[in-house]
């Protein structure tokens, strides 16, 4: 079901008064249900007039800042209710109602129509965007039948809320489409042998004593007499990309999850690539989508709710790439210590980092084995470049660079695997407008302070790069 198409505003009112009664005591005014109706509707305060008997100027200013201010109180969240976004925050809210409204149903805490879940889903109380990102996910799983999808970007950017929507999305449209959603925060578990383990435990498994095969086996099994998604978010906390042995064991996980007959779903959210994370000589059967960035449209509407305003916004949206957990962070601060000016804050020329983004950064720079000493020395060397020149650099200045700082001869074809992997993480920034132009390198304003400024220490420990290595052309 399509509740975008289905709602009525009839349904719609009923649902936000009953919310609105319990708040206040109160119910609507029927001069506040026209403007919400005529809003609905998509009317403009004089259209809203001529068609309800109410005069132009009483809707505007006796009824409508009261409304969105009660509104505010009521619905709002801590982001303030305007007319603009009306009908958007009600379609979430009365999709949250009728998810709610499945869930009572039965006396156990998590079921939607005949789909038990299992885990604790991040709380949706707002999403922005990523339409295309839902739709094309969405075709994956129903018409391709895709047995295991990854969704790789920065820390923040917004992957488990993804993947929390799609889920939402799957159910409104089917509440019966899977007989089990299971969804596995990865933050606790140690290594691969914790990862099964606690598979084993959420599909109500006993295989103590087995050998990996086994437990990989009985999964498989279960996941083939049941439609099952299975979500498995945070992945990289079990990245241990230097450790071929365990990279052996991810990939026959994998292969087995991918390539062996079942009728059910693995989302993996991951910081780090699963092919860095599964050494396979063959290519595995995982459908990869890059989060990115909140498109300008929709990071607009996220600044323009959390209460800034002004052209400066566009600004603060490419500084921060989009990042949504970024975003709300510096619109905090904004508000907090900038009396919510966006242009006074940017006046002070300074970049503020969100807790999500530094701990992504931590972990890449202070977990061993994730960074290379050559990636390392790119991304230090991209900082302050960059810091002093304010433009990107091409591929051919960064390998003189590097020979020159490092005092030694760099192999070019490391350094290609080098940057490709930088990349495909999402720690640099590829220019090129052309297939004929020469590939250049950029940093994000964030990461490039957090190089610089190297809170912990962690950035500018000493380098293990070997002086033995060599240039090649």
């Amino acid at each position: 079901m399509n509740l975008d198409k289905h709602l009525s505003i009839e349904k719609v009112l009923e649902i936000l008064e009953e919310q609105v009664f319990q708040h206040t005591g109160r119910c609507f005014l029927d001069s506040e249900r026209a403007v919400i109706v005529g809003t609905w509707d998509g009317k403009d305060y004089k259209e809203i007039a001529r068609d309800s008997g109410y005069d132009f100027q009483y809707l505007r200013t006796g009824v409508a800042p009261q409304l969105w201010s009660m509104l505010t109180e009521v619905i709002g969240e801590g982001v303030q209710v305007k007319k603009i976004y009306l009908k958007k925050i009600l379609l979430k809210i009365a999709k949250k109602h009728y998810l709610h409204l499945e869930a009572s149903k039965v006396s156990n805490d998590s079921l939607v129509g005949k789909t038990i879940i299992y885990g604790e889903l991040p709380k949706l109380n707002f999403f922005y965007g990523r339409e295309e990102d839902i739709s094309y996910l969405k075709k994956q799983i129903n018409l391709f039948k895709r047995r295991c999808i990854a969704l790789i970007g920065v820390g923040g950017i917004g992957k488990s809320f993804l993947a929390a929507k799609l889920v939402e999305e799957l159910l409104l449209e089917n509440s019966n489409a899977y007989n089990f959603i299971f969804w596995i925060t990865i933050n606790h578990c140690l290594s691969i042998d914790d990862l099964i383990t606690e598979i084993l435990n959420v599909l109500n498994l006993e295989a103590y004593n087995e050998s990996i095969e086994t437990k990989i086996s009985l999964i498989l099994k279960q996941l083939n007499s049941n439609h099952c998604l299975l979500v498995l978010d945070g992945f990289e906390s079990l990245a241990q990309v230097d450790n071929y042995e365990i990279k052996l064991k991810y990939k026959r996980l994998f292969i087995k999850l991918t390539q062996e007959q079942h009728k059910s779903c693995i989302l993996v959210t991951s910081q780090i690539p699963l092919e860095e994370i599964a050494h396979s000589t063959t290519s595995l059967p995982i459908v990869s989508l890059r989060v990115e960035g909140l498109e300008e449209s929709a990071a607009l509407e996220m600044l323009h709710e959390k209460g800034l305003g002004g052209d400066e916004c566009k600004r603060l949206i490419d500084i921060y790439r989009g990042n949504p957990s970024e975003l709300e962070s510096v619109a905090d601060r904004i508000h907090r210590f900038f009396g919510g000016s966006v242009r006074r804050f940017l006046e002070y020329r300074t970049t503020a980092m969100g807790h999500q983004f530094q701990l992504m950064l931590h972990q890449q720079f202070g977990q061993p084995g994730l960074l290379t000493d050559l990636q390392r020395q790119v991304m230090i060397y991209l900082a302050e470049y960059i810091s002093e020149n304010s433009i990107h650099i091409s591929f051919s200045k960064l390998i003189e660079g590097l020979k020159e700082k490092l005092d030694i001869e760099i192999s070019v074809s490391e350094l290609i695997v080098a940057t490709e992997i930088l990349e495909q993480r999402s720690l640099i920034e590829v220019c090129q407008r052309t297939a004929k132009q020469e590939v250049s390198y950029n940093l994000e304003p964030v990461i490039k302070k957090y190089i610089l400024v190297d809170p912990f220490g962690l950035v500018w420990k000493k380098s293990g790069v070997q002086t033995t290595s060599y240039f090649q052309e």
